[in-house]
């Protein structure tokens, strides 16, 4: 089962300071492999990723409209700790999703779009693995 507990999500929204780069990878229009940092991604759920891409025509969203499926990585050098997730991502049509992602991406992410023009990305997570600050392995599946 996916539980992605406290210290994980903390991790996730506050990687901006950090110094994190929260990395999601997909599959580009010429099928190969496109990985980009998004600082709005954060836990939407204990088993669920969210993402506001502020480019609502960006190659993010044609991307999971071709292939659903995508990976996400964060690492802290520092504290060695690093996480594995992949899922498969859709567009979150509802009024409330839209408001829950937005509100809860982290504050500098918000200001890059005042007006809310972008798109709220949800991922359903397949898996999760990885290296916790303590040094204990883990790995997560439904």
């Amino acid at each position: 089962m996916i539980t992605l507990d406290a210290d994980m999500k903390h991790r996730l929204v506050n990687g901006l300071n950090d110094g994190v780069a929260v990395v999601v990878g997909y599959v580009d229009k010429n099928g190969d492999p496109h990985v980009s940092p998004y600082g709005s991604i954060h836990a939407h759920s204990d088993n669920q990723l969210a993402l506001w891409l502020r480019n609502p025509e960006g190659e993010l969203i044609a991307g999971i409209a071709r292939n659903a499926k995508v990976g996400v990585f964060y690492a802290h050098i520092p504290t060695r700790t690093f996480f594995r997730m992949q899922g498969r991502a859709r567009v979150a049509s509802s009024a409330a999703d839209r408001e829950k992602i937005f509100t809860s991406m982290h504050p500098f992410e918000q200001s890059g779009d005042t007006e809310r023009k972008g798109v709220a990305v949800i991922i359903d997570l397949d898996s999760v693995a990885g290296r916790k600050a303590d040094g204990t392995m883990f790995s997560m599946a439904p």
